[in-house]
């Protein structure tokens, strides 16, 4: 999940990681190992009929599992099933908070079948879960209702998509990775990467700066720079890794080359936990982060004036990002299947999206839901966003190719050699054994 909006204190800076999911700012489960495949409940409910199904028709009572990063997650969620619960009050929810290692704890549920009604999928380990045979398909629940999932951005619903072509969750939000950036000190920010570049080489060295940008050394923002660049991780057919080409290569080094030349520090080089702090503090005037940044800086920050901008424009001469999301899904062993189904389409639909996202700790994944202010150009990203996890196995975890890039990229700027390398030599055998899998 990713880091978590105008909600109080600093811990708000996680909410939205979890609520949208973006690598390094929130709190992700760590991996465990997989459970085989469950065989079905002997008491699990039967798919819904070949009938049209029709929601308002449906009673009972639905468990909701959920991580919580904050209570100010809780009590937004809370306030969308309040509104559930009005024009569904045949149907009781129960929110139900899973402690400690959300996948771990799922996984261990799923085992023994007795998984909540409808819970949050991370697209991280979304696919790891559909081909371990963990999530219901909702294509039926979809066609019979004939629930619009056309709205939904592309990209967002692709991570909860089967190798089937089935649809196993449906986007409770989405986040984009934007430029923040101090408007006093920049009070024009940078179109294209080469303006990028000659904004912080006329920063450097200015005011109480420790440098001109923050950045991180993982793929959690990396990888949009790498895209931008004309970079990739794998083939376009995605069968063969593609970080050692000639262009990804190029690309790397180009982010590499803005730590060797001081353009750019990470927030522990600056003595700051994250990025979002670094831009509160001055020590940096350009971060890239999401729309978890903007209420941690209403809240921590009040009087810096800074404002979000879409990601520069690299070589590839045209807008890219890369994005964040997680889903609701249902199990193949939940107990109520078509009570979850109710509450995952009013949730994921425009009129539930609308209340959830409307408290200001999340962002939507629908095009048609109204955007939060300040949520602009976050929203915006949507349109032309790449996946920034759930794409490929292996991606995160414990030896996984995020880890393989940014354990060797972190070594190299901390041992000031700045050769590429060692950085695509580990990065390219982690995504050739993902592709294994």
């Amino acid at each position: 999940m990713q880091r978590p909006v105008a909600l109080g204190a600093v811990a708000l800076a996680f909410v939205l990681a979890v609520a949208a999911c973006g690598p390094a700012a929130s709190p992700t489960p760590s991996p465990a190992p997989a459970s085989p495949t469950p065989p079905a409940s002997p008491g699990a409910s039967p798919s819904p009929s070949p009938a049209a199904f029709d929601p308002s028709a449906i009673s009972g009572s639905a468990t909701l599992g959920q991580w919580e990063s904050s209570p100010a997650e809780r009590s937004a969620l809370s306030s969308a099933l309040a509104a559930f619960a009005v024009k569904y009050p045949n149907i009781t929810v129960t929110q139900e908070t899973v402690a400690g290692d959300y996948r771990a704890q799922m996984i261990t549920r799923f085992g023994a079948h007795t998984p909540p009604d409808i819970f949050y999928v991370n697209a991280e380990y979304a696919q790891d879960w559909i081909d371990e045979g963990f999530l219901l398909p909702l294509d039926d629940y979809i066609a019979k209702q004939g629930f619009d999932t056309s709205k939904f951005f592309p990209e967002y619903l692709k991570i909860f998509t089967g190798k089937d072509g089935k649809i196993y969750g449906l986007p409770k939000d989405g986040n984009t990775i934007a430029m923040a950036y101090n408007t006093d000190l920049v009070p024009n920010p940078p179109a294209t990467l080469d303006e990028l570049v000659g904004v912080a080489q006329n920063l450097k060295g200015t005011g109480t700066l420790k440098a001109p940008m923050c950045l991180n050394p993982g793929l959690d923002r990396g990888l949009a720079f790498l895209y931008a660049q004309g970079g990739s991780l794998i083939s376009a057919d995605g069968t063969k890794e593609a970080i050692s080409s000639p262009e990804s290569r190029a690309a790397v080094q180009w982010y590499m080359d803005l730590f060797k030349n001081g353009l750019g520090m990470t927030a522990a080089d600056m003595g700051d936990g994250w990025c979002g702090e670094a831009l509160g503090k001055g020590d940096a005037a350009i971060v890239f982060e999401g729309g978890w940044l903007l209420g941690y800086m209403q809240s921590t920050f009040p009087n810096v004036r800074w404002a979000f901008a879409e990601m520069p424009t690299g070589k590839i001469g045209e807008k890219v990002t890369i994005s964040y999301t997680a889903a609701y899904g249902i199990g193949v062993d939940s107990a109520n299947k078509d009570q979850a189904w109710v509450v995952m389409q009013y949730l994921t639909g425009p009129e539930g999206m609308a209340v959830w996202t409307g408290g200001g700790i999340a962002v939507p994944s629908r095009s048609d839901v109204p955007v939060p202010a300040g949520f602009e150009i976050i929203v915006k990203g949507a349109a032309y966003a790449k996946p920034g996890s759930g794409f490929m196995k292996n991606y995160s975890g414990v030896g996984s190719v995020q880890d393989a890039f940014q354990s060797a990229f972190t070594k190299e700027i901390t041992d000031k050699t700045y050769s590429i390398d060692s950085v695509i030599s580990a990065t390219a055998e982690a995504i050739t054994k993902g592709l294994s899998q």
